[in-house]
């Protein structure tokens, strides 16, 4: 048995070694604990840092400001307003249906927005801003600004807008801006197109010019609290946004509007149709217009139903570019070029009278004259003058299709122009060729007859008629239709025709407005009725047929336009340009269904070249941008 001694110093030395053992385990967690806070704080202090940071701020991409569209005197067609809008961010809403339910306590949403909204926050990142309503008013926009609190991820913007001021008249030239499709996003990998609350142009120059319109992305350093509600911005001019570039247009919007009235009637509302104005030398547009016309703020704001079945209804197309893709027959106006072919091919002497009874018969048919008991002996210029069907008919025969289709077409006839609009066609100028490939039959001598009077395949726009009244004004070099300012241009190729045959064209197309007999003459000269002293106009009428007239109705006397159908009556068009001695400006213009080229058509031209000369003379053009028209 040990003494009480001994057992004491047992004792002491267990407690020592217990406490060694502890106090070594003691260091060693302290140790491992020091050893991972350096770690910590000193060997990942800058990542930890970084990721810390990445919790507190947030970058939020800024929306470029979409550049304008001016016409050539700096007038605004197209520009920017202030938009209120609404948008959630989806990761940072953890009850979707909830929050949009409390967001059309204020602001009530459709169920077809609603579908929108959640197939767009499927369809994307959950980081990326979901539109949730577009255009609001300052009075919906402040009540859903007072009620953010209680709406967790819904965020307010007050950002840009489109706007077109003019009343629709450039609609159809400026087309409209809508959200990217999944077309536009898979052909264009700028970020931007990610954005539901950004805008692309969809049609017309605001398409054609996207790139030059839309500018670049920014981004915006923010500070979130721990709930992800911005607490404070950190700009950075380094990363603000670069503004789109503004377009320049070589259109007259004054005029534009001006020719705009001359299509309003009394009765029936607006006419059908389309007008263009071209600089003979420049090639410069200064009216391309299509009426009906519709409102493009309304694809904006966005289209009702009932607004899209207005338009679909109309039966005067209103969304339809007639100026640029309205195929019409261009009547007598086609004339021209069978009268060039035939002098070009030197197989007609211009004076060699042909006698028009008011039919010529071909085969078991007879093809008319518009002038029932015929116009006697006619030559060549009085032909033109009268506008001899029968004179017409037996010259094509003689000189050819071929021919006729080849001066038509250096005449600008038969082209797709590419001005930056879009949705153009190139309209028709036939060939036996053309016939086989197209019809799969062969050409006969009827087809001929009906192309010489601009009937049958023959079909041009508006615009086409314009350039090739350019071309026989200028009378020396092909020209083409401009329209944005600054655009590359070819220089305009020769127009490779005898001059002696052009200025004897010229004077024929004089006669027809000037001369008594002439199909648009007027008692009282084109001067005297727009007040332009000592300016002389040349054109051209035209009567397009839509319909087919028979024997029958021949013979009881053909039933006027008046007292047909709107449908079934004939288009109105005619050419012209003007001052006749040294010219500057050629129309081309088509009223649907207007009846006679004489009347409808010949009017608005007047009126509309008139004041392009007055305009050309009196006002001065407003500063333009470098390279712009001076």
């Amino acid at each position: 048995m040990s003494s009480p001694v001994n057992q004491n110093q047992k004792d002491k030395t267990q407690v020592t070694r217990r406490t060694a053992i502890l106090g070594a385990g003691g260091l060693g967690v302290f140790g491992v604990l020091g050893a991972r806070l350096y770690q910590l704080q000193v060997l990942q202090a800058e990542d930890y840092q970084a990721l810390s940071e990445n919790n507190r701020f947030n970058f939020n991409m800024l929306l470029p400001e979409r550049g304008e569209i001016r016409d050539r005197f700096g007038r605004a067609l197209a520009k920017n307003r202030q938009n209120f809008r609404l948008v959630m961010i989806p990761e940072r809403t953890p009850e979707i249906d909830l929050t949009l339910d409390r967001v059309a306590e204020i602001n009530p949403l459709s169920e077809r927005q609603r579908n929108r909204i959640i197939r767009d926050i499927r369809q994307n990142p959950k980081f990326i801003p979901i539109l949730i309503e577009d255009n609001m008013d300052w009075k919906t926009f402040s009540a859903l600004n007072m009620r953010l609190h209680d709406l967790p991820g819904i965020v307010s913007e007050a950002g840009q807008g489109r706007a077109y001021p003019k009343n629709g008249v450039f609609s159809h030239v400026l087309g409209y801006i809508g959200r990217a499709g999944d077309r536009d996003i898979e052909s264009d990998t700028d970020p931007l197109l990610r954005q539901p609350t950004f805008r692309i142009g969809k049609t017309g120059v605001e398409a054609s010019q996207e790139k030059t319109l839309r500018g670049a992305s920014g981004q915006l350093k923010v500070e979130v609290n721990a709930r992800g509600r911005i607490v404070r911005e950190w700009p950075d001019p380094q990363t603000r946004a670069t503004s789109g570039k503004d377009v320049w247009l070589t259109l007259d919007s004054e005029l534009q509007e001006f020719a705009a009235k001359q299509f309003a009637t009394e009765d029936e509302g607006d006419d059908s149709g389309g007008i263009c104005v071209i600089d003979v030398i420049t090639g410069e547009l200064r009216t391309l217009l299509s009426m009906p016309t519709f409102d493009a703020n309304l694809f904006v704001s966005g289209l009702t139903q009932a607004d899209m079945d207005q338009l679909n209804n109309d039966p005067k197309r209103p969304q339809y570019n007639k100026a640029i893709a309205g195929g019409y027959p261009p009547a007598s106006t086609f004339k021209m070029a069978v009268m060039l072919a035939a002098l070009e091919s030197g197989l007609i002497d211009r004076n060699d009278p042909i006698f028009c009874g008011g039919k010529i018969r071909l085969g078991n048919r007879n093809f008319h004259c518009w002038k029932r008991q015929g116009h006697g002996k006619m030559d060549m210029r009085d032909a033109l003058k009268n506008s001899c069907d029968t004179y017409f008919y037996d010259v094509s025969q003689v000189v050819g299709i071929e021919a006729i289709a080849d001066v038509a077409r250096r005449l600008g006839l038969g082209e797709k122009y590419q001005i930056g609009v879009g949705g153009g066609i190139s309209g028709i100028v036939p060939t036996a060729e053309w016939k086989q490939n197209r019809l799969g039959t062969g050409w006969r001598m009827g087809d001929t007859l009906n192309s010489s009077i601009g009937q049958g395949f023959v079909l041009a726009t508006p615009l086409q008629l314009a350039v090739m009244t350019a071309r026989i004004a200028n009378a020396q070099s092909a020209v083409k239709p401009q329209l944005v300012i600054g655009q590359e241009m070819e220089s305009f190729k020769p127009l490779d025709f005898d001059p002696l045959h052009l200025a004897y064209v010229k004077d024929a197309m004089w006669s027809v407005t000037s001369e008594p007999g002439g199909t648009a003459y007027r008692t009282q000269s084109f001067a005297q009725t727009l007040g332009l002293e000592d300016i002389q106009m040349a054109g051209k009428t035209g009567t397009g047929q839509v319909r087919g007239i028979s024997m029958t109705e021949r013979a009881s006397g053909i039933r006027k336009n008046s007292k047909l159908p709107w449908k079934l009556r004939d288009h109105s068009i005619f050419v012209g340009y003007a001052p006749f001695d040294n010219p500057r400006f050629a129309v081309g213009t088509i009223v649907e269904h207007g009846g006679s080229g004489a009347k409808r058509a010949a009017d608005i031209t007047r009126a509309v070249l008139g004041e392009a000369l007055r305009r050309d003379g009196v006002i001065s053009p407003l500063s333009t941008p470098e390279g712009a028209l001076k």
